[in-house]
């Protein structure tokens, strides 16, 4: 699955194909599935951004097509574009602010309501397994922020950090390991044991690493000599690599090198080290070590030697070593307790009871109700006018439009523009700069774990394969009991010197270009070859597959590495004023992946509303 240029410059996922009418792409996008499954965490196969999803959105933004208008049927209080956390949560807070009774619709492309933060089940051998599919941990400063607090009390949350996925299996007897790869290191190898993450653990965790011999597992891995050495004394931490620079410069070139580079040229690291180190920031930006920097690095832990800062995570960040999982099923439990304070109907349940609830998704868009879930639903025109916004979405292969007294957008911020093109031109530039990280959340509903307790592990690090890392998720019962697997892949252009959107577009255009079955066979032979000691055998023991595709992932976050970024922040914050009776909300606007800065976005988007008159 590795991603080169010329992938990219080929343009190798084309997904509309140039010609189609308008009428044609609504629908194409109908026969995508856009009439919804009863109960979509259920499904499996590709999910996250599943077809239709994207049909009309690329239409717009790739194609230029153009929609004949139509006649307004309804008519809201509120419209909200996007249905995730941004999203529900907007409409959270504008009852709070405008009543209970506010007439809200709410639009969102997918046939599932939370956005990234996905709820995926499995039933194996009679038993229910919930995981996330997507947005699932939150970051260390999550309490701290007073729109999240307020949010939390409303649904009558009290969440609590929970375990760390590996503690009952390190209390088994089950450790970490890495699995080097033939095509990258000369050899198959599987390494019990993985020094480098319990650096990275124990500086996240403000503790000191247990008794680790890094020397020992360094002499193992078929690496070089000189590897081996350069990386003991980069572990080691005692080496300043930039002794002598003035403190000034000294920051400066943290904020402006890679971190590949930084490695190469001052740690003295040769292709098999600097390939070893390569993916350990992908889970936190979506980008290996040849795309952040040596600062961001040394944010989430990773070594750089001595005379460095201290450890600080970046509170902009959606997943860290640091961030924890509150709910077994991430932040779907907050979609779902926002949806069911929202629609009461569709479930019973309230508080903490929501992480196991049913809901009826048939209740989500019914007549009568003060807020209405309208899924399958891909808005591609917003009309400001003095006191109204007309909304045009396409909807069961249809054309529909509402008026608003209030619009909230909270989707993608790239797509803004195409939809809302009365914008000023400094406005549109800085929303289309948000291009978002690509990432697979990959679960495997397995039959038992027992080829992970045969090789002693709960985790393994490849540091050069598709799926980087794979971890078993929590479990209360024993090895030959089913478990969900969870595969972290994130397609990058290793070594590229590319910028982060030109990676995060290529490795999009890679994901949307490439079908289940391609994924499904990848993930099976990568499982096959690196548990095969074990005795693991995918045919026989992998029960289901569920590939979370998110060719729209993280948010961007405004990187050191890239100059023209010095002043997005700033310009995102003035676009997220919208214009008129429209506000532009969601984590793209927040140029964060955190859910937190989703809900914040959202309180102030729906604070700085007036009352209509």
């Amino acid at each position: 699955m590795t991603i080169t240029r010329r992938d990219f410059l080929n343009g190798t996922a084309l997904t509309i194909a140039a010609g189609m009418t308008p009428a044609s792409l609504l629908r194409a996008a109908e026969a995508s599935g856009a009439s919804g499954p009863a109960y979509p965490p259920a499904l499996t196969g590709l999910r996250g951004n599943h077809a239709g999803t994207f049909t009309l959105a690329h239409s717009l933004a790739r194609e230029g097509a153009a929609y004949p208008g139509v006649m307004a049927r309804e008519s809201y209080d509120l419209v909200v574009v996007g249905g995730g956390i941004g999203g529900l949560s907007a409409a959270w807070f504008y009852q709070q602010k405008f009543g209970a009774k506010s007439r809200i619709l709410i639009l969102d492309n997918h046939d599932d309501f939370g956005g990234h933060a996905k709820r995926c089940e499995f039933t194996v051998r009679g038993r229910t397994l919930v995981t996330y599919g997507g947005s699932a941990e939150m970051p260390p400063s999550a309490n701290d922020n007073a729109a999240v607090r307020t949010l939390l009390a409303g649904l009558e949350l009290s969440p609590t950090a929970q375990t760390r996925p590996g503690d009952d299996y390190v209390r088994r007897g089950l450790g970490r390991a890495v699995f080097f790869d033939a095509e990258h290191f000369g050899r198959d190898q599987w390494l019990a044991g993985d020094p480098f993450a319990a650096l990275i653990d124990a500086g996240n965790s403000g503790t000191r690493p247990g008794p680790v011999d890094i020397g020992a597992f360094l002499n193992a891995a078929p690496l070089s000599p000189a590897d081996r050495q350069a990386l003991q004394r980069l572990a080691q931490g005692e080496t300043d690599y930039l002794a002598g620079t003035p403190a000034e410069a000294r920051a400066r070139y943290l904020q402006t090198t890679r971190y590949a580079t930084f490695l190469r040229d001052k740690a003295g690291l040769g292709l098999s080290a600097l390939r070893f180190l390569r993916s350990r920031s992908q889970d936190a930006y979506a980008l290996d070590a040849d795309g952040v920097s040596v600062a961001q690095a040394i944010s989430i832990g990773l070594p750089a030697g001595a005379g460095m800062p201290a450890l600080a995570i970046d509170p902009r960040l959606g997943k860290s070593p640091a961030s924890r999982l509150w709910f077994p099923d991430g932040n779907a439990t907050l979609a779902r307790a926002l949806v069911g304070r929202l629609v009461p109907d569709v479930t019973t349940a309230h508080g903490q009871d929501i992480v196991g609830a049913r809901f009826d998704y048939g209740k989500l868009d019914r007549d009568g109700n003060p807020v209405r879930i309208r899924l399958s639903s891909t808005a591609i025109a917003i009309e400001p006018d003095v006191r109204i916004t007309r909304v045009t979405y396409g909807w069961q292969g249809n054309l529909q439009r509402v008026e608003a007294r209030h619009v909230i957008v909270a989707g993608y911020d790239m797509m803004v523009p195409f939809i809302l093109p009365s914008l000023p031109a400094p406005t549109k530039a800085a929303l289309r700069s948000c291009v978002k990280a690509p990432l697979v959340y990959t679960k495997v509903a397995l039959d038992n774990w027992r080829a992970f307790d045969a090789l002693k592990t709960w985790r393994i690090h490849a540091p050069t394969m598709a799926y980087s890392d794979l971890w078993l998720e929590s479990t209360a019962g024993g090895k030959d009991d089913p478990v969900v697997l969870h595969m972290l892949y994130v397609p990058t252009v290793p070594d590229s010197g590319m910028q982060p959107r030109e990676r995060f577009r290529a490795g999009r255009a890679f994901l949307l270009g490439t079908p289940f079955e391609v994924l499904e066979r990848d993930i099976r032979s990568q499982l096959d070859r690196m548990l095969v000691s074990g005795g693991f055998k995918s045919a026989r023991d992998i029960r289901a597959i569920t590939v979370n595709r998110w060719a729209h992932g993280y948010s961007y976050m405004p990187s050191s590495l890239v100059p023209d970024d010095a002043s997005l922040q700033a310009a995102l914050e003035q676009a997220g004023r919208g214009e008129g009776n429209i506000r532009i909300a969601g984590a793209d606007t927040a140029a964060s992946p955190s859910v937190t800065g989703a809900i914040e976005q959202s309180s102030l988007a729906v604070s700085s509303l007036k009352t209509p008159t």
